[in-house]
Order: structure tokens, then sequence, then C-alpha cells
């Protein structure tokens, strides 16, 4: 999809800058303790999941606790030559694979050994932590709204032992390896959060008029700038990725394979799949994003605004408005219908309160 170029724009210029990864930093102390885990519960059944015959865990049957968290299943599934360990908090009536504090372990059914655990971040499933075992050590990957932040980080614990202590256990032995603010961060900016909000207004303010226009037509992104009290900023359109690898699996049980992406392409921007990690990178201050995703997969292009904040949790949201439709699109439903797709994203400032 096309952006005009700065020559045909009055004083437009994109600057393009690169993403780097972040550095290691714990968590949001507020965020940490809020946490949903169920060290009480995982002891009660460890004997009987975990550590019992893989064909005695296999006939488990599903029961249900009440936790500080909200009522959780445990239950088992088997597939294949696997057997999956189920830890799974109540959403909305039902039991989601993917909700943040579930967490699923998998063994194998011919020898009963543990290969994974996999514990999720975000209620969006696009976000977890997943560990292997290696020897005496255990192997973390870190993946954060599809983007593979960290893999390959050898801890020095065996992996059995996650399971028998708090999430803050796991936090503090990958707290040197990872930044795991971007997934339990500070609340806000509260900024992004009240324009998301305006956005999508049946009566939309003047600046998110002025943006949703702008979506449209790029040439009127400069009576945005003005309306939202940024006249002298410019738009920046991001052409490399935070991180260069995606993973976004088939089946929520598992931890996909990571996979390197494309790189940035001029007329289409960067894989759909690398946006959201990138937006959060790049979100910790008050920021609106305009996504120009491409038709390439054979749908209809789409003109999206989209912000990112952290609750009062400190979980992340990526809001995405479709101008066009009047609707949010569900971020993660997004991805999954098109995961061949580019985007281009250009980062704008929100209007000043």
């Amino acid at each position: 999809m096309p952006i005009p170029c700065a020559h045909t724009l009055r004083a437009l210029v994109f600057a393009c800058c690169a993403l780097m990864p972040l550095g290691a930093l714990p968590a949001d102390s507020q965020a940490l303790a809020a946490f949903p885990d169920f060290l009480p519960v995982r002891s009660e059944f460890l004997s009987a999941l975990i550590t019992a015959p893989v064909s005695q865990a296999a006939a488990f049957k599903p029961v249900y606790r009440d936790t500080p968290a909200g009522k959780l299943r445990i239950s088992t599934e088997r597939a294949g030559s696997s057997l999956y360990v189920l830890f799974q908090f109540e959403r909305d009536g039902g039991y989601p694979y993917a909700s943040m504090g579930n967490i699923i372990v998998k063994r194998d059914m011919g020898t009963g050994y543990l290969s994974m655990i996999k514990w999720f971040l975000n209620d969006d499933g696009l976000s977890w932590v997943s560990l292997s075992p290696k020897n005496e050590r255990t192997l973390l990957d870190y993946v954060v709204a599809g983007s593979v932040v960290r893999t390959g980080v050898s801890l020095p614990v065996i992996m059995y032992y996650f399971l028998m202590n708090t999430f803050s256990y796991l936090h503090n032995a990958a707290q040197s390896a990872i930044d795991w603010t971007l997934v339990l961060g500070k609340p806000g900016p509260l900024a992004s959060e009240l324009f998301a909000a305006a956005l999508a207004e049946p009566k939309p303010s003047p600046a998110a008029k002025a943006f949703q226009k702008a979506m449209g037509d790029f040439s009127f992104v400069d009576a945005y700038m003005k309306e939202a009290g940024h006249p002298s900023e410019l738009p920046d359109e991001i052409t490399a990725p935070a991180w260069p690898m995606a993973a976004l699996p088939s089946d929520d049980r598992d931890a996909a394979i990571p996979k390197t992406q494309p790189p940035y392409d001029a007329a289409k921007g960067l894989p759909l799949a690398l946006a959201g990690g990138t937006i959060l990178a790049s979100s910790s201050s008050a920021c609106a994003w305009m996504v120009f995703v491409d038709g390439g997969d054979g749908r209809s292009p789409l003109k999206l605004a989209v912000l990112a904040f952290w609750d009062s949790r400190g979980a992340y949201h990526i809001v995405c408005w479709d101008p066009v439709a009047k609707r949010t699109m569900d971020w993660a439903e997004l991805l999954a219908s098109r995961p061949s797709s580019f985007a281009r994203l250009v980062k704008l400032p929100v209007p000043i309160p």
C-alpha cells in the first residue's frame, strides 16, 4: 500500500528508525505481585500429574479449584505421543488454553519425561515463556506479542523446580537475561489509553477525527499534527523490527518454533507477525500508530489505528481500530488471519491533553 513520498507532501520527511532489542529489566513490582499464580494448587497435583506414571496422569479426570486469581481447571489431554497437563483459568465462562497465568506442561507418553512448560503472560495468547530441559539446566524462550525476544537462555535450574516454586522464582532466575516490563509493565501511558478510547467514540474528538482523516489520505497528516499539538514533529516510519523472529503457534498447547521473518520491504513494510512486538517496544512513551496492512495475502488492504498501553495489572493491550468498518479488531485474530501479510508502521504522537 503506497504512502506518499516526501516530495509529494509539503515539509514531510519520514525518519526511519531501527529499534534495537531492549535490555534486561525486572517486572514492575506491583505487576509482578498481581500476576495470577497458584502454587498451592500446583503443589497439590504435582504427584498426580507430573511425577506419577504417565499412563496414570493420562487417566486423570478434570477437577476445579478456586484461587485468589479466579477459578482454575486442572486436566490432561493426550495428542499423539504427548500428554498435556493443563492449568487453565476461567475466562468468560470458558477455559481457554491461552490466558494470563495459565500453565501447560508437556510430557512424553513413551518416557513420561517433561519436555516443555509453557507459561502464558497475556490473555491474547501471543506472549509466553517456554521452558525445555537441557541436562541439569533449563532453556528458556521468551515471546512477546508473537515476537521472539530471547531464545535459548540457559538457566542453572532443573526444569521441574519451576513448577515447585512461584512465578516470582522464574522471574528472578531470568531477570538478568530478559526485559519483563514488556509483559508486566508500569500502568500507562494514560494518554495512549485515552486516545484509543477517543478514536472509537461515536463522536470522535477533533484530534481523533483528524487522525482518521490522515489515515485515509496521508496528505492530511500535517493537519493532525497541528490538531494534536505537535506542529513541528514528523511521522516516523519503522523500517527495522524490534526483533527479527516470530513464533505464532498453530496449537496453543505448544511453543511454536521461532522463525526468522523477511526483512523490511520498501513497498510493503515489515512482516505483520513482527508488528506487535515492535509496537510494544516503542510504546512505553505515549504514541499512536498508523498500520497499513497490505493485500498481498489475497485479502483487502487495511488501514488501522493502533495504540498500546499497560493496564492496572501491568498487562499490555494492543488496541486496533478500523475506522472504515468502525470497529475494534482483535490483534491476535488479525495476525492469525493474515500470517503472510506485511504492514507499514507509522508512529505519531498522541494529542496533548
